[in-house]
């Protein structure tokens, strides 16, 4: 994932208007990561074996040292501005806990595949269907992490919504920031999309009441409503972004997307820019 995590560090790298860090935590990669985290003194680099991706980032918030902390996937990006947009969003509510965004999901080469705009995150609506807040889209208060809320290195792909889900358990106060701040990227190998993931889903709805489960589907029904409400299922063209690329991993490159959705592609679905 060398390749795209030169993307990512770009995108972190050229965020205006605010000072921050960037941490890496690497369990010993093979294709080159290492020696080019040795070229990258502006990284702070964690180096050595982990007990998978949760237990990295836990290492990573333990050193962090920001007002406001946050994660990415090294196949994530932020888009231009986010980092000042959400700065200024936490300066403004000072009784916020978590900030959260909208988030645009791309290929491999960067071509819109669709939007997902985020809604209120709630326990019943996550517990009986999923997290509907993309992590690339999602900060919280640096004194959060005081409070010991790490994430559960038990679980390998689910352990943002079990993360989300300590948060509202806590009564975290979350606001939703109305603007696109990172990309998705849909690889063809994401691992919140795997066999694993879909098993550590019936995991967390073990811990849904017995009697939630009994009205899933009038819950579900009532959380689609509330994400019509919303405005989740609407979004005017063209949408204008610019991501790093493989073609331009220097500086961003434009995309216009004519032809929105808010549909997640389907597997095996023809990528067109």
């Amino acid at each position: 994932m060398l390749d795209y995590l030169r993307r990512c560090h770009a995108s972190v790298a050229d965020q205006e208007g605010v000072t921050f860090e960037h941490i890496v935590a690497d369990g010993g990669s093979t294709d080159g990561t290492v020696e080019w985290l040795h070229t990258r003194p502006e990284i702070v680099s964690i180096l050595g074996p982990d007990r998978g991706m949760y237990d990295a980032i836990n290492k990573g918030l333990a050193v962090a040292r920001g007002r406001f902390l946050a994660y990415l996937n090294c196949d994530e990006q932020y888009l231009p501005s986010a980092l000042h947009a959400v700065a200024r969003l936490f300066d403004r509510a000072p009784n916020t806990d978590v900030v959260y965004g909208d988030a645009l999901v791309v290929g491999p080469d960067g071509e819109f595949l669709a939007y997902r705009k985020s809604y209120t995150p709630l326990t019943w609506f996550i517990l009986t269907s999923h997290l509907y807040v993309l992590t690339c889209a999602l900060f919280w208060r640096r004194e959060l992490g005081a409070t010991s809320l790490r994430f559960d290195e038990t679980l390998k792909d689910l352990g943002d919504a079990d993360f989300v889900l300590g948060l509202l358990s806590r009564g975290r106060r979350f606001v939703h920031c109305r603007r696109y701040l990172g990309t998705f990227t849909l690889t063809g190998s994401n691992r919140s999309l795997g066999q694993n993931a879909k098993h550590e889903a019936m995991l967390l709805r073990q811990r849904t009441p017995l009697w939630l489960r009994w009205m899933t589907y009038p819950v579900t029904a009532a959380r689609l409503v509330f994400k019509i409400v919303s405005g989740c299922y609407w979004e005017a063209s063209p949408i204008r972004y610019d991501v790093y690329t493989a073609r331009s991993s220097t500086s961003r490159e434009e995309f216009v997307a004519d032809r929105v959705t808010f549909r997640w592609p389907r597997p095996r679905q023809k990528l067109v820019r």
